[in-house]
């Protein structure tokens, strides 16, 4: 696939985007701006504490609108002044009356899961797609700690990276792999097809006990992968034998010895580079699963990192590569491919 299209033509536009997490503008008259798919908005909370979205680019200059201050239920931009409403609209210009007719677009936005999503298509179109569910980073009883990256690369390589995790064994070797005590590449996960996703389901079997390599247990994935790159995995550790006694499905109604949870989310800024969010959290609510949570975010700090650089190396390599050049498919690119297959399908619909 080349990479060489015009950006916007790259992007689905009718999706709700991860703009960030409800903790960065989490304060009345807070405000921040991102670009997301080639789109620059800034997102700012009223005097009330209410949400708001709209084009990070005041009509007159251009200047940034994150760069202003909000004013109760308006913002103005702080290179000369101009002030607009919640609903985009012009209100108020030093020396000009009545105010210059000039709006902002504006964007539905609403918070869900501890991010804060932003709807980029169609107006109206936000109706009839919903936010995708995650985790949430807050809730009693499962600390998670959150982060995030960019990587200078196509938001479909880190799209290919999270559906095919054969990586961990390799790019991860001293990270994850030791981390999970599993062999991601010696097994296939089972991949279903869900609403604008995938599900991937897997067993490890006589897998290591981290800390305590003598001791084997059975470890079960479940990984929801949905578009635009929303990343959401639950892992539980079991008594050895415990695949084998389920028939190697679900784990229903069986107790596990430990549960973990990872919330990430891809969300493309421009034609090479994403942003990338992301927590890891336990079950359980005391100092001891505080602090393996804290050692655990080491670990996944290490091992984005370990990503991001192989990732952006992948870019330079696919920079220099025509797009008819000869790619062996291979049993672990199942994941991508489908995934790819699901994102060319909604492109192809939005251009008719």
């Amino acid at each position: 696939m080349s990479f060489s299209a015009r950006p916007r033509s790259m992007f689905v536009q009718n999706s709700w985007y991860v703009f960030g997490w409800s903790h960065e503008v989490a304060e009345p008259k807070g405000l921040l701006g991102r670009v997301i798919i080639g789109q620059p908005i800034v997102v700012w909370r009223d005097g009330e504490g209410v949400l708001h979205a709209m084009e990070d680019r005041c009509p007159h200059r251009h200047a940034p609108m994150s760069r202003g201050k909000v004013h109760g239920d308006t913002i103005r931009c702080m290179y000369h002044g101009m002030t607009f409403s919640t609903r985009g609209e012009c209100v108020d210009m030093p020396l000009v009356q009545p105010a210059p007719d000039c709006r902002l677009r504006t964007y539905p936005v609403t918070e869900r899961d501890d991010w804060i999503w932003v709807w980029t298509g169609e107006p109206g179109g936000e109706a009839a797609i919903e936010v995708p569910r995650a985790i949430g980073i807050n809730a009693p009883g499962r600390p998670m700690m959150a982060s995030q990256i960019e990587y200078d690369a196509h938001y479909q390589l880190l799209h290919d990276n999270l559906c095919d995790l054969s990586h961990v064994d390799f790019v991860h070797r001293e990270s994850l792999k030791r981390a999970t005590g599993a062999d991601w590449a010696e097994t296939a996960p089972r991949i279903t097809h869900r609403d604008r996703g995938l599900r991937f389901e897997r067993w490890f079997e006589e897998a290591e006990l981290p800390g305590k390599p003598e001791l084997k247990v059975d470890t079960w994935i479940e990984i929801d992968f949905t578009f635009p790159g929303i990343f959401v995995m639950q892992g539980e550790r079991h008594a050895a034998g415990t695949a084998a006694a389920c028939n190697r499905q679900r784990p229903l109604g069986i107790e596990p010895l430990m549960r973990n949870f990872e919330q990430q989310a891809v969300t493309p800024v421009g034609a090479n580079r994403t942003a990338y969010f992301y927590a890891t959290g336990l079950s359980g609510n005391t100092s001891e699963t505080d602090a393996h949570v804290t050692r655990r975010m080491a670990v996944v700090n290490a091992a984005f990192e370990e990503d991001r650089q192989m990732i952006e190396a992948q870019q330079q390599i696919w920079n220099l590569t025509s797009a008819d050049h000869t790619k062996h498919f291979l049993p672990q690119d199942k994941g991508p491919f489908l995934m790819r297959k699901l994102v060319d399908k909604l492109l192809k619909a939005e251009r008719g």
